[in-house]
C-alpha cells in the first residue's frame, strides 16, 4: 500500500476578517513590542557605534501609518492586559531561563519564593535500550513548599554534572494576569532543557504553574512559586562504540552531504533553506509538500524525487552501488520545472516496477517507467487539477489494480498568492478531491461521485491515506483536513460511506498528515493525525477578552481547539475509535506537519516521529 510521504500545510492564515487580534492563534503573539520599547531599542542601537548604518526613507505618510501599526499591537490599547502581562513574564522567563543556562542564582525571585518538588526522587525508568533511558515521575512529589533557588539547583545539578553545553527555554501557554484591585497572577509554561556534552546528552521535560508578583521597586513581576505538573528526563549516553564512529548519542545519522552528490550552487542542505526557502516562502504558505520514495531502478532500495519550487527543475536521486545517490532527473524526463507540490511511486501498470505520479497546483500526470532502470519515464496520462496536496494509492476494488485518491486543497490558483477559507472550523471551500479507478493500460476513470466519494469533498483536504481499520478485507481512506473535521470513508464493496463523526474520528482541527499503526497490538489500526500545538492559541482563547471580541456565530472552544496539537485515535474493535492523545504524551509536538509510526529501534513496538518546525527570523516579533 502506497501512500504520500508526510504533507506540510501551509499555515500563515488569515482565519477571520472580523477578529482583529485572532492571528495571535497561529503565531507567538498579537505583539509584545510597545512604541516605548521600541523607541528604547531604537535608541540602544544608536549608541552602539557598531552597529551597522541602515538607510531608510520614509514619508510623513508612511512614518504615521508606522506609528498606527505599533500602537495597534500594543495589546494594552484593544483590552488585551493578559498578553501585556504575557509580554513582560516572558522576558523574565528569558532571564531565568539565561541564569539556569550558566549556573548563575537567578535574579527574578521574590525573597520568599517557594517551591514544590522540581525534579522527583521517584523517577521511574519507562524505557530502556542501549544508550537510551527515559524516566517519569507516576507518583505525587511531596507538596510541602521548599525554598525555590534550592529546588532549582536540584533540578538543574545534573545538567551541570558533566560539563558541555546547557540550553534551557521557557513557553508560556496559559496566563492569569492579576485581576482589578489584586496582585494574583500566574502562567502555566513548559520547561526544556538540554544538556549537550561529549560522554552524554541529557534533556528535561516538565509543566509549570508559576505564581507571579509584582514588585514595585523593580517594576517587573517575580516569582513567587513554582509548582510542577509533571517531570520527565532523557539520559542518552555515549558508548564507546557510537563514540568511535562519530556518531555521538544519536539514534540517527545525517549522511546527506556524505552520499548524495554536491548540486551546482551548492550542497543540498544549502539549496534548501536558501534557494527554495527565497522563492517560495512569500507566494504560498504551503509549498513543497514532501518527497516521493520508492524503488525506481529495481536495486531493492528506495530512491528519491524531490518536488520543487516553480522555475526549480525537479531532482530524481537513484540509489548507487556505493549506497550513494545519484541526481537524474534531466536524464529520466522527470526535471519537471512547473510549481510541483506532491509526488508518488507507485506500480499502476503491474509490470513490476515503480511508476512515478506528480502534482503540480494545475495538473497530475502519471510517468510509466518504461524498462525498470528508473532512467526512462515516459509521461502517459495527464489530468487537470486544482492545488494537488496529496495522493494515496490503494486497490480499493480488489481487481488486482491500484487506483489513486487525489487531494486537491484549494478550488482554483492565483498567480503567486492564496486566500485561505474564513470558515475558520468548518470549511467547505476548497479544491474537489478525485478518486480515480485504474481500468488498466493507463487508463483511469473518475468514480468520485458514483463511490460516495464526493461527499465532504471539498475540506481543504491535505493528507489521505488508504487502511483496512475495520479488519474487513478492504480497504477505508482517511483524509486529514484543514480548517475542519475530518473525513473517514468507510469501504463498503468499493461505495464509499463517511463515517468520520460517529466513529469519533472526525478531529475538527488543522489536519495536516496521517499515519496508521496497531500500537497496542489489538489487531486494529490505531490513527495519528498531526495539527498544530499554538502556545499562543492556547493562551488568547482562553481569556475573557477573546470571546468577548469573537464574531458572532462562532464558538470559541471550536475554536480553543484549533490549537491544541496531535490527536491519537485508539480503535475499539473497529467499531468505533477513542481519543487518548494526551495519555499518550503526543498532543504537543509543536507546530506538526507531519507524523510516521514506525519501529525505530527494532524494540518491536512502534514508535512515533513528528515532523515540524515554521520559518523565524531574528527578530522578536517576527513570524
Amino acid at each position: 500500500m502506497n501512500m504520500t510521504p508526510p504533507t506540510r500545510g501551509g499555515k500563515t492564515r488569515r482565519m477571520l476578517r472580523d477578529l482583529g487580534c485572532i492571528l495571535v492563534l497561529l503565531v507567538s503573539s498579537c505583539s509584545e513590542k510597545s512604541p516605548e520599547k521600541a523607541q528604547n531599542k531604537q535608541t540602544q542601537l544608536e549608541k552602539n557605534s557598531n552597529t551597522p548604518f541602515t538607510f531608510r526613507v520614509a514619508s510623513n505618510r508612511e512614518q504615521q501609518e508606522f506609528e498606527q501599526r505599533e500602537r495597534e499591537f500594543d495589546p494594552t490599547n484593544d483590552g488585551w492586559n493578559s498578553e501585556a502581562f504575557h509580554g513582560e513574564t516572558t522576558a523574565q522567563l528569558k532571564v531565568l531561563a539565561e541564569s539556569l543556562s550558566v549556573d548563575t542564582p537567578p535574579s527574578i525571585l521574590s525573597p520568599s519564593a517557594s517551591a514544590t518538588v522540581l525534579r522527583p526522587e521517584n523517577l521511574t525508568t519507562i524505557f530502556e535500550n542501549e544508550g537510551m533511558k527515559v524516566l517519569r515521575a507516576f507518583s505525587p512529589a511531596p507538596a510541602k513548599d521548599l525554598p525555590l533557588t534550592g529546588q532549582l539547583q536540584d533540578l538543574t545539578r545534573p545538567l551541570h554534572e558533566n560539563g558541555g553545553d546547557v540550553s534551557i527555554r521557557f513557553k508560556q501557554f496559559r496566563v492569569r494576569p492579576p485581576a482589578t484591585g489584586t496582585t494574583t497572577s500566574s502562567s502555566t509554561v513548559l520547561y526544556k532543557a538540554r544538556a549537550s556534552s561529549p560522554s552524554r546528552e541529557l534533556v528535561q521535560n516538565a509543566t509549570w504553574v508559576i505564581d507571579w508578583i509584582y514588585d514595585e521597586t523593580s517594576s517587573s513581576y517575580l516569582i513567587e512559586s513554582i509548582r510542577p505538573d509533571d517531570f520527565e528526563e532523557v539520559n542518552l549516553t555515549n558508548s564507546p562504540d557510537l563514540a568511535s564512529s562519530g556518531q555521538g548519542q544519536t539514534l540517527f545519522t545525517d549522511r546527506t552531504e556524505e552520499l548524495i552528490e554536491r548540486l551546482p550552487r551548492g550542497g543540498l542542505i544549502h539549496w534548501g533553506a536558501n534557494e527554495l526557502s527565497v522563492r517560495g516562502l512569500y507566494q504560498n504558505g504551503r509549498r513543497l509538500i514532501g518527497l516521493a520514495l520508492g524503488d525506481a531502478n529495481g536495486d531493492g532500495i528506495d530512491d528519491i524525487y524531490m518536488p520543487q519550487s516553480r522555475d526549480l527543475p525537479n531532482m530524481l536521486f537513484l540509489s548507487q552501488p556505493d549506497g550513494s545517490l545519484k541526481e537524474v532527473a534531466a536524464n529520466s524526463g522527470l526535471n519537471w520545472l512547473d510549481e510541483t507540490t506532491v509526488a508518488l511511486f507507485a506500480d499502476f501498470d503491474n509490470d513490476g516496477d515503480q511508476d512515478l505520479v506528480v502534482g503540480t497546483r494545475e495538473r497530475m500526470a502519471i510517468h510509466e517507467n518504461t524498462d525498470g532502470s528508473g532512467m526512462n519515464f515516459k509521461r502517459v496520462l495527464d489530468f487537470p487539477q486544482a492545488d494537488t496536496s496529496s495522493l494515496a494509492a490503494a486497490d480499493y476494488d480488489g481487481d488486482g489494480l491500484l487506483d489513486l485518491y487525489v487531494c486537491n486543497y484549494i478550488s482554483s490558483v492565483g498567480d503567486e498568492t492564496v486566500t485561505l477559507s474564513d470558515a475558520v472550523y468548518d470549511a467547505l471551500d476548497g479544491g474537489a478531491n478525485r478518486l480515480y479507478r485504474n481500468r488498466g493500460n493507463f487508463k483511469f476513470d473518475d468514480v468520485t461521485e458514483s463511490t460516495g466519494m464526493n461527499v465532504d469533498a471539498t475540506r481543504l483536504s491535505l493528507a489521505a491515506s488508504w487502511e483496512d481499520f475495520d479488519n474487513d478485507n478492504d480497504v477505508d481512506l482517511y483524509v486529514a483536513n484543514d480548517f475542519g473535521p475530518n473525513s473517514l470513508y468507510l469501504n463498503n464493496g468499493g461505495k464509499f460511506t463517511q463515517v468520520a463523526a460517529e466513529m469519533g474520528a472526525d478531529d475538527p482541527s488543522f489536519g495536516m498528515s496521517i499515519t496508521w499503526g496497531d500500537i497496542n497490538r489489538d489487531g486494529f489500526m490505531d490513527a495519528c493525525i498531526s495539527n498544530m500545538f499554538s502556545a499562543a492559541g492556547n493562551r488568547i482563547t482562553a481569556q475573557p477578552q477573546f470571546e468577548k471580541d469573537l464574531a458572532k456565530g462562532l464558538e470559541v472552544e471550536r475554536i480553543a481547539y484549533l490549537a491544541r496539537g496531535n490527536t491519537l485515535l485508539v480503535s475499539k474493535d473497529g467499531t468505533t475509535f477513542d481519543e487518548q492523545s494526551a495519555q499518550a504524551g503526543m498532543v504537543n509536538t509543536q507546530w506538526t506537519w507531519g507524523t510516521l509510526f514506525a519501529d525505530f529501534d527494532n524494540s518491536g513496538d512502534l514508535d512515533l516521529m513528528a515532523m515540524n518546525g515554521y520559518v523565524t527570523g531574528p527578530t522578536v516579533d517576527d513570524l
